[in-house]
């Protein structure tokens, strides 16, 4: 379910956005990226409604981590990736200052139905401006010509494929779950890591995905609009339904390491391209650091 969807969602949004002259890049900050966060917001709810808040708060901080260390390290020492600073700043810069408030949001220890609803107005104004403010109009990589595809069909490839990862995330989730309860390990912990990588599973395939069929932006688009996404509108639409609870001792160690991965993009994205294979061993030996950490 995973690789299907993944891949159903890398050839209708590429296709989208040549045909409406969008950047792939824009169309992995939004559309993919708002797809593959859908597990993230799905597992986040049930778990709100389930009393396990923190759950939902270490799935997003968690799946951040991973989608920086585990999907962009992989993805890069598999294919060659390239990342261009100039591309990814703007958004970048737009993603630190979001981790910055979500901190002071977990600060005192939940989040409230208001500081959910500024997140979820921050995303829907996010969008909005991607779209209508693409970061680099002239920086369009691998822009076949105008694709004629039937927009319908198209739209199919992208529900199909969002679809699928749901469902495929979900049955990693709820057997991950189980497993780490079975054995009495926290919910911190096991939002952090197990449900953490379950649900950033649709990126990385996503990620790999589109970088095997050389759509770059797509792929890097995916990571930093993913990370957008796990904290604007999943933090956002679930502590809209519940105020989130959010243990204080995370703003000492996992929310700073998020932020530091975050901030890591900016040298990755100024070194000469593609991605050197040392700096993708790097991000996953930083990943695996944090995993065992947490443990």
């Amino acid at each position: 379910m995973l690789f299907y969807g993944a891949g159903f969602i890398v050839k209708g949004g590429s296709q989208l956005a040549s045909r409406f002259g969008l950047s792939p890049f824009v169309i992995g900050l939004t559309v993919v990226a708002f797809g593959t966060s859908l597990p993230e917001l799905v597992v986040s709810i049930a778990a709100a409604v389930e009393g396990s808040s923190p759950i939902a708060i270490g799935n997003v901080v968690g799946s951040n981590i991973a989608n920086v260390g585990l999907v962009l390290g992989l993805s890069s020492l598999i294919f060659p990736l390239k990342m261009s600073l100039m591309q990814i700043k703007r958004d970048l810069i737009i993603y630190i200052f979001v981790c910055l408030i979500f901190s002071v949001f977990c600060m005192n220890g939940s989040i409230a139905r208001e500081e959910g609803l500024i997140l979820f107005l921050s995303v829907i104004i996010y969008t909005w401006y991607s779209f209508y403010n693409p970061s680099s109009k002239n920086n369009i990589e691998n822009f076949h010509e105008k694709n004629h595809s039937n927009l319908w069909i198209l739209t199919l490839f992208i529900v199909s494929g969002i679809l699928l990862l749901s469902f495929g995330a979900n049955l990693f989730v709820k057997g991950a779950i189980d497993i780490a309860r079975y054995f009495g390990i926290s919910e911190i912990v096991i939002g952090m890591s197990i449900v953490a990588l379950g649900t950033s599973l649709p990126e990385l395939a996503t990620s790999v995905i589109a970088s095997f069929r050389k759509e770059h932006a797509i792929s890097i688009g995916n990571i930093i609009g993913s990370n957008l996404f796990n904290l604007l509108s999943v933090i956002g639409i679930v502590s809209l339904l519940s105020p989130i609870q959010s243990p204080k001792e995370i703003l000492f160690f996992e929310i700073p390491y998020m932020i530091i991965y975050g901030i890591i993009l900016f040298p990755i994205g100024w070194m000469k391209q593609p991605i050197h294979r040392l700096t993708s061993i790097s991000l996953l030996l930083g990943y695996v650091f944090f995993i065992y950490q947490l443990f």
